[in-house]
């Protein structure tokens, strides 16, 4: 079996309706690795953005969450368990390939009117333009990036 990862990086905007276009490439790989034209999206573990990967993912997750814990039923199991599956949302994108994001995402990633979309190979992060330029730094590559984006919309 080919192995398909998630590459590339992609600006866009959130309209009032809070729609937000997956790109083409990220739909594309989506559609390879599941056959499903939907994604999983959550807060990131570590970083102040959204992770999206696709469903086939939850397995891998789960284990993962088998071998590191099996059976070992403690608070930091339920707590990987909890962000590994509670805190996601299964989002079905449309025939332009365009997502909804809820309040909650939305309140979560500080996304508004710009999104910021960059691989990760086997997951995505979404991020707010300007967050990721304060987490990662104006000087670092993704944030040289955001900016030369940013400035490329004025």
């Amino acid at each position: 079996m080919t192995a398909f990862f998630f590459h590339g990086y992609a600006l866009n905007a959130v309209d009032a309706k809070n729609r937000l276009s997956v790109p083409s490439g990220y739909r594309d790989t989506n559609e390879k690795r599941s056959g499903e034209k939907q994604l999983i999206v959550g807060p990131a573990e570590r970083a102040p953005c959204l992770v999206g990967y696709d469903v086939l993912r939850f397995e891998r997750l789960q284990a993962q969450l088998n071998e590191r814990f099996a059976g070992n039923y403690s608070d930091e199991r339920d707590d990987f368990a909890r962000d590994a599956f509670g805190l996601n949302e299964s989002l079905p994108y449309d025939e332009t390939g365009r997502i909804i994001l809820s309040p909650s995402l939305k309140f979560t990633s500080g996304i508004d009117k710009l999104a910021f979309f960059i691989a990760a190979g086997d997951y995505f992060e979404i991020w707010q333009p300007q967050r990721l330029i304060e987490h990662k730094g104006a000087t670092s590559p993704a944030g040289r990036i955001v900016q030369q984006l940013l400035d490329a919309r004025k």
